[in-house]
């Protein structure tokens, strides 16, 4: 089962600080990432990802479910009409694996305010203890929701097949 956690920071270079650090608990082990992203509110209200150095998860898949689960959740417009259909049903699909209203208004909420921002990581598996203490330094607000092993490969066939 993977897990999508969110790192709220009141601000990006917050943010960017607790990516560069979740990056070396990966190296070490202490937790397993599957893909991470850094997102930042601007002051004009509009959101940018802004993950700085290497990139985890970079395959197609992982750029449209970023770009999918970051349209839901800021009401960014996505690719255009041309995709809409098929958009739409993966919408649908990642609403019904767990990222509901609830979490959506939750992550909106966290990123309120200009120049705040956020790490988003899907996990395999963590060292919670090691993976609590490492990160601890950097504070931030924690939100999380599971994903079944069943409803990941639902959502990377998906996203595939888009």
């Amino acid at each position: 089962m993977s897990t999508l956690v969110v790192l709220g920071y009141p601000s990006e270079a917050e943010a960017k600080s607790a990516y560069q650090k979740i990056l070396d608990l990966d190296k070490d082990l202490i937790v397993s990432l599957q893909s991470v992203a850094v997102v930042a509110r601007r002051a004009d209200g509009k959101y940018d990802v802004v993950t700085p150095g290497s990139k985890v998860g970079t395959s197609a898949v992982w750029g449209l479910f970023w770009g999918v689960l970051f349209g839901l959740l800021f009401f960014v417009p996505i690719i255009g009409a041309a995709l809409g259909a098929g958009i739409g049903a993966l919408t649908g699909l990642i609403v019904k694996r767990g990222v509901d209203n609830d979490f959506q208004d939750r992550v909106r909420n966290l990123l309120s305010n200009d120049d705040s921002a956020a790490v988003f990581m899907v996990v395999d598996e963590m060292t919670t203890d090691k993976f609590v203490q490492a990160i601890k330094p950097f504070g931030g607000d924690v939100l999380q929701t599971s994903l079944s092993f069943k409803d990941e490969e639902e959502l990377k066939h998906a996203l595939f097949k888009e």
